[in-house]
């Protein structure tokens, strides 16, 4: 089993409204909340060493809702879709490596959180994602697992969980740790993970400053892994491709009264690399590329 340390990213995108719910008070039995989310993801063109540049434009939609249960547990879901559109220029583009272009993400994911008491509960969220060019059959481009874990609230300050995760697809099968944390610092300042919109994910940590009305700003960063599959053509057809790195950014955020959200982001990719593997998941070719800038844009509606 390969392991990958916080490996939030593709699938586990899907459960960002759910899993957040977990880090917060219990809703009141019966009562059910709905989300809307528009995300895109700029980019800027970065320098592969095997050659050329590519640059990254994400354009994603997701719905989703959850509801309170008896006893403070609750239930709920989600559904996207995601377009990855990969540019690749320069020497990538005269027959470097220049693998893939467009990429297709669904997603769906339901969750299921169990309140032991007050102040602790289980979870389970299983999700399940297609990832593919277009004409990659379904059979071929599914991944799907699940996440599960502990949260306990120490105080009305913190919050801390962990857990694990287990995913299969894609010729691959991936295990990794999951570690939660809400800590109030004081009045103004939090560390938490990042479970807004973003180029991060929900993975990784963040510093937030919350000291001016209607807005917050944050500071903060996550590993990520995106994996998809491959169409016939190429010089893998039918196989696989994968861009991992750590995204760091600067984050804006405000709240509307009327239940919506915008963030807005600045960051960068840092220690990025893609990979090319072959019908059965034999690395064909890699290249790691440079930091590039990254601009972010989410609006998020709750009702």
């Amino acid at each position: 089993m390969q392991t990958r340390f916080l490996q939030l990213l593709g699938l586990i995108t899907a459960t960002a409204f759910p899993l957040a719910g977990q880090m917060g008070p219990p809703l009141p039995a019966g009562k059910t909340l709905f989300s809307g989310e528009v995300l895109t993801i700029l980019q800027d063109d970065a320098g592969l060493d095997a050659g050329g540049e590519f640059g990254i434009d994400r354009l994603g939609v997701k719905f989703g809702m959850i509801r309170g249960l008896a006893g403070g547990s609750s239930i709920g879901g989600n559904f996207g879709y995601t377009k990855i559109d990969y540019t690749f220029s320069g020497g990538a583009a005269a027959g470097g490596f220049s693998p893939w272009s467009e990429i297709d993400q669904w997603q769906v994911s339901l969750q299921y959180r169990y309140a032991i008491d007050r102040e602790s509960s289980l979870f389970l969220m299983p999700s399940m994602q297609a990832a593919g060019e277009s004409g990659v059959s379904l059979s071929d481009s599914l991944e799907f697992g699940a996440i599960f874990g502990y949260t306990k609230q120490f105080s009305p300050a913190l919050t801390l969980g962990f857990g694990g995760g287990v995913f299969n697809g894609l010729e691959d099968t991936s295990g990794f740790p999951v570690i939660f944390v809400y800590w109030q610092i004081n009045d103004t300042w939090r560390l938490a993970n990042p479970f807004r919109p973003g180029p991060s994910g929900p993975a990784g940590l963040e510093f937030v400053y919350t000291g001016i009305s209607d807005w917050e700003f944050g500071f903060g960063g996550g590993y990520r892994v995106n994996r998809f599959a491959l169409d016939g053509l190429g010089v893998a057809p039918d196989g696989f491709g994968q861009n991992t790195g750590a995204a760091v950014f600067l984050r804006g955020s405000r709240e509307f009264q009327t239940g919506g959200s915008l963030d807005l982001y600045v960051g960068t990719v840092v220690g990025g690399e893609l990979e090319l593997e072959d019908r059965s998941g034999r690395l064909v070719a890699r290249s790691d590329y440079d930091p590039s800038v990254v601009f972010s844009f989410a609006y998020t509606q709750r009702w």
